[in-house]
């Protein structure tokens, strides 16, 4: 009853819905050092492409298009094309800005003597602004002196917005991938810098990916495996007070995948069946799908239904079962113009459906 009411009255009054709406975003979004270890760059998990969000997440044994830079850089050897995706999406209104952009293209050189070479470089960025804090207001809120910050003192925030003082968070990857061709295996890996900033701390971080693909292992069936941040991702926080000197760290994670493309000839089609799952081995318990000890894991399934290879309807369920983990989508090919549109459901219990758009150039 208190999460309705709480509803009830954001809904009569735009203005406290816009603060809650903030607030659920920071606590959400924002660096959260006493859990660094685990959740430390977690606004890339989604990567990028709403085509593999429709498709549950399920992209790592697929990886023929420009957002392979993300899902598995080894994929990026088979590309026969350059490629521009770009994809903007918004989320708790227009108070969370997220964008993804990759450029990709086959080369006729090679670094390491494979047949067949690509690279790419892409980012991912989020962005928020005018969060409110309001950590400094704790002690005109707390009226009965407890230390404790109740319901209905809480509710006393909204009385205090002038006095709330505004910052922005801004979280930025850049990657440079590269893959090769070796005999029936692609390999491939990536180097990424990321920076995070947030009321006036930032942080630095280097990591790498590596990814393997290799199509047709038993007839249609494609497997493909992700080492991600291999090589353990440290982010370090520069700043004012106890918070300068503090590492964040992200552990790596093993993704494998499979893929099975059934041919519809008849009709002039193709369904790509897929799945993955992401593992870890950072206590992360019953923030994951499935964990046992140190070890949990996210399993990703996905389908796509490509008709002449112009319209494409897709479908999947990402690291969960229920409704709220339900991903859909459908795409349009267009000349060299494709359009991909994505719907996810309420992945972060927030009552937050997602819904995503990318463009890619094909050339």
């Amino acid at each position: 009853m208190r999460g309705h009411d709480a509803k009830s009255r954001t809904n009569r009054n735009p203005g406290c819905a816009r603060v809650a709406a903030a607030l659920t975003a920071t606590l959400l979004l924002a660096p959260t050092f006493a859990t660094a270890a685990k959740y430390a760059g977690s606004f890339m998990e989604d990567g990028g492409g709403a085509r593999a969000l429709g498709m549950g997440g399920a992209f790592t044994a697929v990886a023929d298009d420009p957002s392979a830079a993300f899902w598995n850089p080894a994929g990026l050897s088979g590309l026969e094309s350059c490629g521009l995706l770009v994809m903007h999406a918004e989320q708790f209104g227009d108070l969370v800005d997220r964008d993804y952009a990759a450029y990709a293209r086959p080369v006729d050189w090679s670094l390491l003597g494979g047949t067949e070479a690509g690279f790419a470089i892409s980012a991912i960025r989020l962005g928020i602004d005018d969060i409110q804090l309001t950590s400094h207001l704790q002690d005109q809120l707390d009226t009965d002196d407890d230390g404790v910050v109740s319901d209905t003192e809480l509710a006393g925030l909204f009385n205090l917005r002038d006095q709330f003082r505004y910052v922005s968070d801004s979280e930025l990857a850049l990657f440079a991938s590269y893959a090769e061709r070796h005999g029936d295996w692609q390999l491939g890996g990536t180097v990424k810098f990321v920076r995070q900033s947030v009321a006036g701390y930032s942080s630095l971080g280097l990591g790498a990916d590596l990814g393997a693909l290799r199509r047709g292992i038993w007839r249609n069936l494609d497997f493909g495996l992700k080492l991600q941040d291999v090589t353990t991702t440290f982010l370090s926080w520069s700043g004012p007070g106890d918070y300068a000197g503090t590492t964040e760290v992200i552990t790596p994670a093993v993704v494998p995948a499979l893929a099975y493309r059934f041919p519809l000839t008849r009709w002039r089609a193709e369904l790509t069946v897929a799945a993955s799952a992401e593992s870890r081995f950072d206590n992360r318990g019953d923030a994951d799908q499935y964990a046992s000890g140190a070890f949990s894991t996210n399993v990703h399934t996905g389908a796509e239904l490509g008709l002449d290879r112009r319209v494409f309807l897709r479908g999947g369920f990402s690291g969960g079962w229920g409704t709220e983990d339900l991903t859909a989508g459908a795409g349009f090919r267009l000349a060299a113009l494709t359009v991909d549109y994505a719907y996810a459901g309420d992945t972060l219990g927030n009552d937050e459906e997602t819904h995503r758009v990318s463009i890619t150039a094909h050339f």
